[in-house]
């Protein structure tokens, strides 16, 4: 027995922007059909918006946008993946959602080095015929921080250069 199947026994197959890719079920909270979401000024551009989850605010994640794949376009049955995440929860704007597949169903493959989508893909399992990568909700969160860090550094700069541009005598000094 491959250790794929002793430590996880089911996938959640779901497909973004044309890409098949899975979560281990276990860190499946929920499905959520599309619904309205609060989009603050300035959201980062590898965030939906925040999503209110019977009280619960749930930050909503764009893939197409973080593993830069073509643009998804979110419509009113859009589906929405509620991982359990270690602090709160998370959730991932998806196309469809394919269904649940034991890992015996599935056989782990090799992952190319360039299939990794910044280090989120760790496997890539072979089911019906079909290439589907295995994301890490752990991953995942690291690859979205530091995208949104990036996205803020670039807002940043952007807002420096016009404060510069438009001689704003408010804007901040070097070293300040």
């Amino acid at each position: 027995m491959s250790i794929l199947q002793t430590h996880v026994q089911e996938f959640l197959v779901f497909q973004t922007s044309g890409l098949d890719c899975a979560f281990p079920l276990g860190e499946v909270r929920e499905i959520v059909p599309m619904a309205r979401l609060s989009c603050p000024p300035g959201l980062p551009a590898g965030l939906a918006g925040f999503l209110d989850l019977r009280g619960t605010t749930v930050p909503i994640v764009r893939l197409d946008r973080m593993f830069d794949l073509p643009e998804q376009k979110a419509g009113l049955h859009t589906p929405m993946i509620i991982l359990r995440g270690a602090i709160r929860p998370i959730g991932i704007l998806v196309n469809l959602v394919r269904g649940i597949v034991p890992s015996a169903s599935a056989r782990l493959l090799d992952l190319p080095a360039e299939r990794t989508f910044r280090g989120c893909a760790t496997a890539e399992l072979q089911i019906d015929g079909d290439l589907v990568h295995l994301l890490s909700p752990t991953a995942l969160l690291d690859a979205d921080e530091n995208r949104m860090l990036s996205d803020y550094s670039a807002m940043a700069q952007a807002r420096l250069r016009n404060m510069k541009e438009s001689g704003d005598s408010n804007s901040p000094r070097p070293g300040l």
